[in-house]
């Protein structure tokens, strides 16, 4: 029996599964909201938002509230075109409510041109 050897392969072995168990954590998938108002990325319109969203399906999430209060009720709107708010109806396209007690999904077509948030967070459904 060799002391030495069986030390470091059991040394080894150990590094190997500390590394396995101390991978990094994976981040979720991307959030957008809880306010504002997000340029569509294949649909860009210089100086009318700071941040973009990419096309795609995404859960509705009403935003989050501190007990006891609860948030104001949450919406979203995807518009063609700029200012995209619910005081510009000409510029939507769609718009729904968020719903506390089911998920919900909204989908963000390429042709769009932003979408405004107003407590709500988008998630990036997988």
């Amino acid at each position: 029996m060799n002391l030495r050897r069986d030390t470091v392969a059991t040394i080894a072995v150990g590094v190997a599964l500390a590394g396995v168990v101390a991978a990094p954590a994976q981040a979720g998938p991307p959030s957008f909201g809880s306010n504002g108002v997000f340029s569509v990325s294949t649909n860009p319109r210089p100086g009318w938002t700071t941040a973009s969203i990419e096309p795609g399906r995404y859960r509705v999430d009403q935003a989050p509230s501190m007990a006891p209060y609860q948030s104001a009720p949450g919406f979203w709107y995807r518009c063609h075109n700029f200012p995209c708010s619910p005081s510009y109806p000409a510029n939507v396209i769609a718009s729904a409510p968020a719903d506390r007690n089911a998920p919900t999904f909204v989908d963000i077509l390429p042709s769009d041109v932003a979408v405004a948030l107003h407590n709500v967070t988008l998630t990036v459904a997988g």
